[in-house]
């Protein structure tokens, strides 16, 4: 099996430009956690997580309000708090390897390129898990 037949395919980016509180509103309206940050000509530059924008909004002041909260998000940019160096797959990556990557690292998501770095898609745990239940139930459609 390859990540190919599991990746996502049809997946929402950012720009390094974009503002952090653009990439929490498309995680929340996708109901995504990763985002792969693309330049133009959808060349992968780097990736932004629901937990980097939880950090970016963390203050010592134990009472900000979420006002507070909304303003300082809406003045940073992505590339501000992107992981930049980046793990990534290619679409005929064996899918163990895939898997075998998020767990040494403890990620969430690969993205997957071509060989120019061009975004093709993203593979994720839950895409994994996916495919492990369907190679179960077609090993053994009993249980």
């Amino acid at each position: 099996m390859q990540v190919k037949e599991y990746m996502q395919t049809s997946t929402i980016t950012v720009s390094p430009e974009d503002l952090v509180s653009t990439a929490a509103q498309r995680m929340r309206g996708h109901n995504v956690r990763h985002l792969p940050v693309v330049s133009q000509g959808s060349t992968l530059v780097g990736v932004v997580t629901n937990r980097d924008i939880r950090q970016a909004g963390a203050s010592d002041e134990p009472h900000m309000a979420e006002h507070e909260l909304i303003y300082l998000l809406d003045k940073m940019t992505v590339q501000e708090i992107m992981t930049s160096q980046v793990h990534t797959v290619q679409e005929d990556t064996p899918l163990t390897e895939a898997g075998r990557l998020l767990l040494a690292h403890k990620f969430g998501c690969l993205p997957v390129v071509r060989g120019d770095n061009t975004l093709v898609g993203i593979i994720t745990v839950t895409d994994l898990l996916r495919a492990y239940v369907q190679q179960h139930e077609a090993t053994h459609p009993a249980c």
